[in-house]
């Protein structure tokens, strides 16, 4: 499987389809937001300004998303998914 950053190792597809799935289940707003965050790799307070949405807003969408990637049944080679070091909430 090819991505834009070359192929995905074998290993890593199971995870790259729990949350390619984990994403097709939510909203346009819901999916804008988080591809925001992950992809474009803009920090919280970014995507809230850009799209005229609370912080608060931003955290609860990337925090149930990775409640449901953390669920028991969603877990990959016996590990949760990690929080990426950008995405930190507000103090």
């Amino acid at each position: 499987m090819l991505t834009p950053n070359g192929p995905v190792s074998r290993a890593r597809r199971p995870a790259r389809n729990r949350v390619a799935a984990a994403l097709a289940r939510r909203g346009a707003r819901e999916r804008l937001v988080l591809a925001l965050l992950l992809y474009e790799r803009l920090y919280p307070i970014e995507v809230a300004s850009t799209l005229g949405i609370s912080l608060r807003q931003v955290e609860r969408t990337y925090d149930c998303l990775l409640a449901e990637l953390r669920r028991p049944g969603a877990r990959a080679n016996g590990r949760a998914a990690s929080t990426p070091s950008r995405v930190r909430k507000a103090a």
